[in-house]
């Protein structure tokens, strides 16, 4: 498979929440516990398919923690590239993690801090770790963790290649400048 940019990892990520959010829609009301996890794992396997080979199937993810962890973690890293520049993965994090021993207040002020552009993704990753934890009892908030650590590490490769390459295009200069003035 090609290089995958972090522009590409974007995109996959926001295709995903269109499917997830589309379909949240055309469900036309707010979705119970097992509509929401329906859903979820519509929006990764049609997300989890868009940087692999072979498609991701609903039932694979259903049946298959190890490939869900892994399906999942992909795509909420890519989910974070996709918010990039709209809302920090922290709050995203903030919001929808360790909801059990959390207050209903703490809960209210991290979803009121991300704004709209930050809840559309954070119901898609409440309904991810609904899936996670119901389905697979996948300890959905060190996943998420881990995928924005993931999604850190290629936001900072993707930043060390670029400055990289601005070396050598500067250190090209003055090394044919210094050869010229010996």
């Amino acid at each position: 498979m090609p290089d995958v940019t972090n522009a590409i990892r974007a995109d996959y990520g926001r295709t995903a929440l269109e499917f997830y959010s589309e379909a949240r829609a055309a469900l036309g009301h707010e979705p119970d516990p097992t509509e929401e996890v329906e859903l979820a794992l519509a929006a990764c396997a049609h997300g989890g398919s868009l940087d692999r080979f072979e498609p991701v199937l609903i039932e694979d993810l259903r049946k298959e923690d190890d490939w869900a962890t892994e399906v999942c973690s992909d795509l909420v890293s890519n989910l974070f590239h996709a918010a990039d520049g709209a809302v920090v993965p922290r709050l995203l994090l903030d919001a929808v993690t360790d909801p059990e021993t959390r207050s209903e207040a703490a809960i209210a002020e991290a979803w009121r801090v991300l704004g709209e552009r930050g809840a559309e993704f954070a119901r898609f990753l409440a309904a991810m770790r609904r899936f996670l934890v119901t389905v697979h009892d996948i300890d959905a908030d060190d996943l998420f963790e881990n995928a924005q650590s993931i999604f850190e590490d290629e936001v900072e490769e993707e930043r060390y290649a670029a400055a990289a390459e601005r070396w050598a295009l500067h250190g090209s200069r003055s090394g044919a400048v210094s050869d010229a003035s010996v």
